[in-house]
């Protein structure tokens, strides 16, 4: 019989790059007692939080979600580390401009730990789900390649996707239709799963790549005249399994903002899109736009991430998690 253990826990990091100011966080209606927590006014953490399932604790609200303070702070690392699962938040960063040198030296140093962070975690036999750039800066960690769209171009609304005959049969994914819409906000993509052998070197010692696949995907790319290379599929989301049970879960499209209220969210937060150096008004005034047909089930990859995560880990340590009340304090306040 299993014993009983202590809450199941979920740290997340939020990838935004900079503290909000409080000119920010009052145009956005943001209180000033969460001004300190959160990375900024698109408040990835509680987005992310509100899906989660009945039962889960998560990082407290002293943490400030600034990943540069995060990263730089060893009692937080501890926290973070201790937690039982990552979630990595979306970022106005770039990881293909990580991958190649080109990201300045105040956010490098902080990214470089974040990384070792992932493969610590991954070390352990955890599991992490990554979120557009956190998908992208994780698959990195492991040896897997980033791509970026042609310059200028940002892709952005609520777009359809595929699932793979992998994703049909993976216990995260197959709680989706073959085809799902997805909010995006994104320049750059996983273009490269890490190949099967891939030596990871963790804190808890070397861990082998053992199986990846691509469980969504998209032909082509939406610019300003419309799709562009139907001809070429694009990962969407992604699984890498390791040797010690450890698994990462990367989607490009964003969960988190998948529900009726926030289906657009990133792009209304976002005007700039419609600048006529960036994608235009034409383009962003369609990428307000959620299709008729269009579902929310994606929001359920959250706490099926988390379910699935606690679900290995109980059998991996022989222990069931006690059932604990989410925190909520910091985040009853969500942007409407």
């Amino acid at each position: 019989m299993a014993e009983t253990g202590r809450p199941f826990t979920a740290g997340i990091v939020d990838f935004n790059p900079k503290r909000m100011s409080p000119t920010e966080a009052h145009a956005h209606g943001i209180p000033d007692d969460l001004i300190g927590h959160l990375g900024d006014w698109r408040q990835y953490p509680p987005n992310i939080a509100q899906h989660f399932p009945e039962g889960v604790s998560w990082f407290r609200a002293e943490q400030p979600w600034y990943f540069g303070s995060i990263m730089t702070d060893e009692k937080h690392l501890q926290g973070l580390r201790a937690s039982d699962v990552l979630i990595l938040s979306g970022s106005g960063l770039s990881a293909h401009r990580y991958q190649h040198g080109e990201i300045s030296e105040e956010y490098r140093s902080a990214l470089e730990k974040s990384q070792e962070v992932i493969r610590d975690h991954l070390g352990e036999g955890k599991w992490i789900l990554g979120i557009c750039f956190g998908g992208q800066l994780a698959i990195h960690a492991v040896g897997g390649d980033i791509g970026r769209l042609p310059d200028n171009v940002t892709e952005a609304g609520w777009l359809p996707h595929q699932l793979t005959s992998e994703g049909r049969r993976d216990d995260m994914f197959s709680v989706l239709p073959n085809t799902f819409f997805a909010p995006h906000l994104h320049n750059d993509y996983v273009e490269k799963l890490p190949p099967v052998g891939t030596k990871i070197r963790t804190s808890s010692g070397e861990t082998e790549v053992v199986f990846t696949e691509v469980l969504a995907m998209r032909a082509g790319y939406q610019d300003k005249t419309g799709l562009v290379g139907a001809e070429t599929n694009y990962i969407m989301a992604s699984v890498v399994a390791f040797s010690n049970g450890a698994r990462l879960y990367q989607i490009q499209p964003h969960p988190e903002m998948a529900t009726p209220k926030k289906a657009n969210y990133l792009v209304r937060m976002n005007p700039w899109i419609g600048k006529e150096n960036e994608m235009g008004e034409a383009y962003y005034q369609k990428a307000l736009l959620v299709p008729e047909d269009a579902d929310f089930s994606v929001a359920k990859i959250i706490p099926r991430f988390v379910h699935e995560a606690q679900r290995h880990l109980e059998e991996q340590r022989g222990i069931v998690f006690m059932k604990a009340t989410l925190l909520r304090n910091l985040f009853q306040y969500l942007i409407p």
